[in-house]
């Protein structure tokens, strides 16, 4: 199945060499990467996007470029299976390579970042990478699932965090967003990061996890006791909005007129002005979002394209 998914990637961006007059491209970042590797990732450090192999597509075929210290990993365990040339140069050095009319996802070595149109080739997912992120979806909610159940009064957001942290890296995830707001943090702020605050009634979980290269996002909210009614209205109108964006995100829609449609729900729910306090979300896969919807977004929905 795999070997379907690749060749079927690397037509679309062989098709993509050809619109733009190139001869190669050089995917380095870790999101196109891992799209084109089925699910594979070349992440070593957590905060850099520019991973520690390289894939190198041609009108011929494709090379996997890496140093010395990875070539064994990728042939063994990480890019088994995919019928690619390596290309191995010492860790001191890069790899010697003509760069004649090619192009990149980030601007290495110097070539020309196409990393935008590039993205665009990714945002419509194979069958294959649909049962994948289902998986890493289902994985993600019993992981904060399991926090949630619990979590007691008196524990730290930092607590919380651990807790989500080994959850999802029991589960084969890695968490590249947590955020833990409790009691009145949770009511202040939009991207609490954990502190040692402890809890009293409320906390709310949100986590960005990543399994396959492809990245869920999920909120989870705990109260101990009675629930107050304010709580249960704020919830209420949250689900209203993302019903009314649901309803209106279909293939060949104009992002700006599903945008239209959760402020005039907003509105409805008695809270008018609340979008302009967060971005709503977007598209999302291999990025977290592949860009934000906004009152002016250029983009149409495509098929299979995941939202967030």
């Amino acid at each position: 199945m795999a070997l379907t998914e690749f060749k079927t990637k690397v037509g679309r961006l062989r098709e993509f060499l050809g619109r733009k007059g190139l001869g190669a491209v050089l995917l380095s970042s870790r999101a196109n990467f891992s799209w084109l590797a089925c699910g594979r990732t070349n992440q070593v450090r957590s905060d850099s996007e520019k991973g520690v192999a390289a894939l190198w597509v041609t009108r011929k075929g494709v090379e996997l470029w890496c140093d010395s210290i990875e070539e064994k990993r990728f042939k063994e365990e990480e890019a088994r299976g995919l019928p690619l040339v390596y290309r191995v140069h010492p860790w001191t050095g890069g790899p010697p390579a003509s760069f004649s009319k090619a192009g990149s996802d980030n601007g290495a070595y110097g070539l020309p970042d196409r990393g935008g149109e590039i993205a665009r080739l990714r945002w419509s997912l194979l069958p294959e990478e649909i049962s994948r992120y289902r998986k890493v979806g289902k994985l993600s909610g019993l992981a904060l699932e399991a926090v949630g159940k619990r979590a007691r009064r008196g524990w730290t957001e930092r607590r919380v965090a651990a807790e989500l942290s080994f959850e999802l890296v029991s589960r084969g995830l890695e968490p590249s967003v947590i955020l833990v707001g409790s009691d009145e943090r949770l009511k202040r702020h939009r991207h609490p990061l954990p502190t040692d605050h402890p809890i009293k009634k409320s906390v709310m979980m949100v986590v960005c996890a990543k399994g396959h290269g492809l990245i869920a996002s999920l909120t989870r909210l705990v109260h101990f006791g009675p629930v107050p009614a304010e709580l249960r209205r704020r919830h209420a109108a949250c689900l209203q909005v993302e019903c009314a964006l649901w309803e209106s995100s279909r293939p060949g829609a104009p992002v700006r007129d599903v945008f239209k449609a959760l402020v005039r729900e907003y509105g409805r729910q008695g809270f008018p002005g609340e979008w302009k306090l967060h971005h709503q979300g977007g598209p999302t896969g291999y990025d977290t979002r592949d860009y934000l919807a906004t009152p002016d977004c250029p983009h149409r929905l495509v098929e299979n394209q995941a939202l967030a």
